[in-house]
């Protein structure tokens, strides 16, 4: 058995059914868990016995999550070269000149090639290139419809929703407590619009991070003997525009690029 020292060579030999028995929302997320050591290949239960030894025995290292997500990019550029982008600039309502498809993201472009290459006038990161590039691929290109919904709610969130509310709803939540009026200044530099109160929220701003992918930030400022909270919201067509991991992605990237801009923005540089 050769080698397999990372997500996408483990995932050669899975199913790709997405069956979810496995409680991840896809195989190539159950890759990841097993590479990474979260989950172990007796996981998933359509594999037989025989192959689980054999492979088992081929896994030789724990590989980083930015290994990983370098995988999965490399994946989802091979991916792209086999598409035709026209069709699928059509499919988003997207433009396309040059060759090139241009996805907005937060009033920025990106725009990819047909080999998968993403340019911008601005800083690329693998928070925004993974979701962008699965939003090329997947995204059934549907229009919200104003329904709004949490994450958890969302097909296939259940492994993430523990996630997202840690790591974006509540750290995002704790730089709006720190740094309020320079938070929600970013978010209007964003193309953050205020909405009618969907909740009995302070402040409820609607951002684009994705042409087709809004989302709905809610915060309650703190009162009395309530502390302060913030929501994310989404429009329930997301799901069929974008897979939930993605979206995780993309709330992670959100707050990265938020505590860098308050650092840069504040007299001592420091986010608490």
């Amino acid at each position: 058995m050769s080698q397999i020292k990372n997500p996408l060579e483990l995932y050669k030999h899975l199913n790709k059914s997405n069956c979810r028995k496995c409680l991840l929302p896809s195989c190539m997320a159950f890759a990841v868990a097993v590479i990474q050591g979260q989950k172990t290949l007796t996981d998933c239960p359509d594999m037989d016995t025989e192959t689980v030894k054999e492979l088992s025995a081929g896994i030789v290292s724990r590989n980083s999550r930015q290994t990983d997500t370098e995988s999965i990019l490399k994946e989802f550029r091979k991916e792209i070269t086999q598409i035709d982008l026209a069709e699928a600039a059509r499919r988003l309502d997207a433009p396309f000149q040059d060759g090139m498809i241009a996805i907005n993201c937060l009033g920025k472009d990106f725009k990819i090639d047909a080999t998968g290459e993403m340019t911008s006038e601005c800083h690329r990161n693998p928070w925004v290139e993974v979701p962008v590039l699965h939003y090329i691929l997947r995204s059934k290109g549907k229009q919200p419809t104003g329904e709004w919904v949490t994450f958890g709610s969302l097909k296939g969130a259940a492994e993430w929703n523990q996630f997202f509310t840690h790591r974006c709803e509540l750290e995002m939540g704790k730089l709006a407590d720190a740094h309020n009026d320079l938070f929600f200044e970013i978010l209007h530099i964003f193309g953050a619009q205020e909405i009618d109160k969907v909740t009995n929220s302070d402040q409820s701003l609607v951002i684009y991070p994705l042409p087709r992918l809004p989302l709905l930030i809610n915060y309650w400022e703190p009162e009395d003997a309530f502390e302060s909270k913030l929501s994310i919201l989404f429009d329930k067509t997301a799901e069929e525009n974008i897979n939930t991991e993605s979206i995780y992605l993309l709330g992670r990237g959100l707050v990265e690029m938020f505590r860098k801009l308050i650092v840069q923005h504040t007299r001592d540089g420091k986010l608490f």
